[in-house]
């Protein structure tokens, strides 16, 4: 890939001509690397985050590493092609640039899948170096990234416009489910009318609501207070004053709306990964448009830069295989197909299908 370079004032264009624009890159990391636009620890974490993130991200790289034909096969020596391949392609689809290790001479040489999260780029627009603690291992290798506005040198993934979403799901499934574990903790005042509460009651209290009400196992189990008439007659009460009032599904709309916006945000076709559009149109070919539309625009342009990248940079052939939906009559055809492809599991197929355990995608529908 041609690069520009982060010293001086321009790049070499054609016969020694160079561009008079001035390259400055965000920020200057370890040992002469530049420290990526987007944090890649983070874009990990939000993997293991969202559910329907996390599918997206493995349908488009499960999607993009079914080859055709290859000669890769030559140039390693740890692991099949399909597996080095979507080793390349989950990096890139989850952080938007992926890395090859290139070791050996010209004549004989070996390829290596350097993770996305350990690489970065020198400040020379070229050099790849593999961080190891707090010092940077320059490595010969090549750099494959999706288009970035905000970086020269780094790419990023469909979904960062989605982010946002993904932060405030885990924080609504960090709520409930603080909630939850904290539901003994009642918000509410225990009122002593015409009485104060003995020490035996305060502790009673604490051991209850601490000690045995946690937990869906202790789920509605009653507390029994008693509380003795005061000395001039009057009659002693105990009454419970809610604080607040938590509606358990007051977020259930908020989440689907970020859901909606996740899944939109990787082009992902919504019935895909599970989703019904209540204003769709339905009907038996919903999903095949879906997919097709898919296909073109996410799917075949991606195809051809992964190609363009084992070809032109390291030499090696690469012939993926694209989806090919229009041999499909209606929707009934497409999910087993696409578990058969490798591009669902068996498990992700029946859950967005709806049906029971027992039932096998391995033959006709």
């Amino acid at each position: 890939m041609n690069r520009e370079k982060a010293q001086g004032f321009g790049r070499v264009i054609k016969g020694g001509v160079e561009s008079a624009q001035r390259i400055q890159e965000d920020t200057l990391g370890v040992s002469g690397t530049i420290t990526p636009s987007f944090d890649f620890e983070q874009l990990l974490r939000l993997y293991y985050t969202s559910s329907y993130h996390r599918l997206c991200v493995n349908i488009k790289s499960r999607l993009l590493s079914c080859i055709e034909e290859s000669d890769l096969s030559s140039f390693l020596t740890q692991l099949t092609p399909a597996r080095f391949l979507r080793k390349v392609v989950l990096d890139l689809e989850l952080f938007g640039n992926a890395f090859v290790e290139v070791a050996g001479a010209r004549s004989y040489k070996a390829l290596y899948h350097l993770p996305a999260r350990e690489a970065r780029v020198g400040q020379d627009g070229e050099s790849i170096f593999q961080l190891t603690g707090w010092r940077a291992l320059r490595l010969e290798g090549k750099h494959l990234a999706y288009d970035s506005p905000r970086s020269r040198f780094y790419g990023e993934p469909d979904y960062i416009a989605a982010m946002s979403a993904m932060i405030v799901n885990r924080g609504i499934d960090e709520y409930n489910a603080a909630f939850f574990e904290n539901g003994a903790t009642p918000r509410m005042a225990i009122v002593f009318e015409n009485s104060e509460p003995s020490e035996d009651q305060i502790s009673a209290f604490s051991s209850f609501f601490r000690g045995t009400f946690k937990g869906a196992a202790n789920a509605h189990k009653t507390l029994i207070l008693s509380a003795p008439s005061t000395s001039d007659g009057a009659s002693a009460k105990i009454s419970f004053e809610r604080l607040s009032e938590v509606n358990d599904l007051s977020f259930e709309r908020l989440k689907n709306l970020n859901r909606d916006e996740i899944v939109a945000a990787h082009g992902v076709p919504p019935r895909l990964v599970g989703v019904v559009n209540n204003g769709g149109l339905g009907g038996s070919g919903e999903l095949i448009g879906q997919l097709h539309a898919f296909n073109e625009i996410h799917v075949k342009p991606k195809i051809e830069l992964i190609e363009e990248f084992f070809r032109d940079e390291l030499g090696v052939k690469v012939v993926l295989k694209p989806l090919d939906v229009t041999n499909f009559r209606d929707d009934a055809e497409v999910i087993p197909e696409l578990v058969r492809l490798g591009i669902l599991t068996e498990a992700e197929a029946k859950n967005i299908l709806g049906w029971n355990k027992g039932l096998s995608l391995n033959g006709a529908v």
